[in-house]
């Protein structure tokens, strides 16, 4: 198992891709905080990991409260014995509006969850590991929007942005402390509340980007994550990794474009 023996913190873990983290993190044999605003969906993640045979415990937190982000911390000190490694993976989506009619109070509330709250839950992980004296490690889930511009996403483009700086910055500031700080970048998930929200039509030109004309699978997010958390990347820190079907990589035509938008739409619902 690649995470025996530690104790991880992974935020937004009531449902989508932060339960299946915290679920495959058990499976490796970490022990777990399930965090997450929502108190009573963390405990039932929490439950299933227990009923599973693995060592986990609920904690209901507000990620832009640096008093509650201590806490939350603190209580993975108290549960097992320290703190190995945070996966900051609470978020929201931004307003989805042109830059200029974005309200202040939606900028203040992406910028809150998306950028604050990982400045916040790492300041209070790394402070607790440089008590231990035996490193530690950081994991950011970014998005492919934090390294493009995406029409009317200003907010959460800005924020994803801001979240792969701050996972750089600690990466040298704590290389001292033996704490290694990566950022993961997915592009949209298919499985996860957040898409399931989402109309089709409007994913389809994502998926239809990627070189498989689809969206990622939560799995091969959490595969990502697992990886960075683990002895495996022992040598990697201040990195991005693109887990984006290669979005990145290339610029597809619109003929190319079309054809994976409606192979995504064809096969949409599927399985």
């Amino acid at each position: 198992m690649r995470l025996e023996g530690k104790s991880a913190i992974v935020t937004g873990s009531a449902q989508g891709l932060g339960a299946e983290t915290a679920r495959r993190f058990a499976a490796e044999g970490s022990s777990v905080v399930v965090a997450d605003l929502n108190g009573v969906g963390a405990e039932d993640v929490a439950a299933a990991i227990r009923a599973e045979g693995g060592e986990a415990v609920a904690f209901e937190v507000d990620v832009t409260s640096a008093a509650e982000t201590k806490a939350m911390v603190d209580a993975a000190r108290d549960a097992f014995g320290g703190l190995d490694i945070l996966v900051n993976n609470a978020a929201v989506f931004g307003a989805g509006v042109n830059v200029a009619d974005i309200a202040e109070r939606d900028w203040d509330r992406t910028m809150a969850v998306n950028l604050k709250a990982p400045f916040l839950c790492s300041q209070a992980a790394v402070r607790q590991m440089r008590e231990q004296g035996r490193g530690g490690n950081l994991v950011f889930v970014a998005s492919v929007s934090g390294v493009l511009a995406n029409e009317h996403q200003a907010d959460y483009n800005s924020s994803k942005h801001g979240a792969i700086g701050l996972a750089r910055c600690i990466a040298l500031d704590c290389r001292d402390w033996g704490i290694r700080s990566n950022a993961v970048c997915p592009t949209g998930m298919s499985g996860t509340p957040m898409m399931a929200s989402t109309d089709p039509r409007n994913v389809a030109p994502y998926a239809a980007a990627t070189a498989f004309a689809r969206l990622a699978e939560v799995s091969e997010v959490v595969s990502a994550i697992v990886f960075l958390a683990s002895e495996e990347a022992s040598f990697i820190t201040g990195a991005t990794l693109m887990v984006d079907g290669g979005v990145t990589a290339w610029q597809p035509s619109g003929r190319q474009l079309e054809e994976g938008a409606a192979r995504f739409l064809a096969n949409y619902g599927q399985g």
